[in-house]
């Protein structure tokens, strides 16, 4: 630790700052050290029960970009390695409201349902998007009742504190106010400059200090904005600017990016066998998912649409689904052949 700021390791963050905005650790400066004991225990060796008995339900609070899925996201990487699968859930409440209704509608309820509430660690992105319908509060309510009961952990995120969140039903409200709430606050200067020098050094950049301290002097919104600075910094000048164009998703560029997602999406479909309707759709049933996620993972490698824009071209997915599907189908790719094999077959078709 130095000048008050702490790096955090977060396990399984493979994916490169230059194309995801991500990095390997996480920077907390002093402005944010309420949220270093409480990841401490969830991305370290204590048990589950540990971390449940000292802060539960734990909401993570903060603007767009300002780290939230990264952390969470680790979370859940870690606790899969150490629990069965099934016993570690992750959903934005744009979701889990989607899966409720799907299966609602496809008579397997109370299945699903005791799937969630069996669940050893739940984690909701995204709280302020949960719809207003009664039906979908209580279901998120007796999960979190059910999953804090038997000792789990349950965690959100959120843009705004839960007493900000107007449609949010009393009693959920009121199970989240007695749990931990954590607003992440924009870096302090000497956050700024370990983030700048984390982004420089996953691209293999060399700033001098006083690059540094010139990127670091403004203040930032987020640490994904402080990630941007440096890529900014190192663009090719007018000589070599063709691939500056290409990143800079001009119109014509966009449309084309777009124009690419649709084959992606039509070959991805045929090649699985199930059509586009259901592939971009709401069904969460494994085969259309493990698809889906090979549909994002294309979608990122061969346009420069950003989260946002693969999911709304997804069926209108959330960002932060987005960046879970590629996370998943990474950790597939690491140990199934099979995987690969269809995405290297895919990636050809589409070149």
């Amino acid at each position: 630790m130095t000048d008050g700021v702490l790096q955090l390791e977060l396990p399984g963050s493979d994916a490169p700052a230059a194309t995801s905005g991500m990095l390997p650790s996480f920077v907390v400066g002093p402005e944010n050290e309420l949220v270093v004991a409480p990841l401490g225990r969830l991305l370290g060796d204590v048990a589950l029960e540990e971390a449940a008995q000292l802060f539960n339900p734990l909401v993570l609070v903060g603007s767009s970009g300002s780290g939230k899925s990264q952390l969470v996201q680790a979370i859940v990487r870690h606790w899969r390695r150490r629990l069965e699968p099934a016993q570690v859930e992750y959903f934005t409440a744009a979701d889990f409201c989607r899966e409720a209704q799907v299966a609602a509608d496809e008579a397997r309820l109370p299945a699903w349902r005791s799937g969630i509430r069996g669940l050893r660690l739940l984690v909701v992105e995204d709280l302020q998007r949960l719809r207003p319908r009664p039906s979908f509060q209580q279901e998120l309510r007796d999960a979190v009742d059910a999953v804090t009961g038997a000792g789990g952990v349950v965690i959100f995120t959120a843009e705004r504190e839960p007493a900000a969140v107007s449609h949010l039903d009393s009693g959920l409200r009121d199970r989240l106010a007695g749990g931990l709430t954590v607003r992440l606050q924009r870096p302090s200067l000497a956050a700024r400059r370990a983030i700048l020098q984390l982004a420089a050094n996953a691209r293999g950049i060399m700033l001098t200090d006083a690059e540094l301290g010139r990127l670091a002097q403004r203040e930032a919104g987020s640490p994904t904005e402080l990630i941007g600075r440096v890529a900014a910094s190192t663009k090719p000048r007018p000589a070599v600017a063709a691939p500056t164009a290409k990143h800079d998703h001009s119109p014509s560029d966009s449309r084309e990016d777009f124009a690419k997602l649709k084959q992606i999406i039509a070959v991805t479909a045929r090649f699985f066998s199930v059509t586009q309707a259901a592939l971009i759709g709401p069904s969460r049933r494994t085969s259309l998912v493990e698809a889906r996620n090979v549909a994002v993972h294309l979608a990122r490698r061969l346009t420069n649409l950003s989260y946002a824009d693969v999911g709304r071209g997804l069926g209108h997915r959330d960002h932060t689904t987005i960046m879970h599907a590629e996370r998943r189908l990474a950790e597939r790719l690491a140990h199934d052949p099979m995987t690969q094999q269809a995405v290297d077959e895919l990636d050809r078709l589409l070149r």
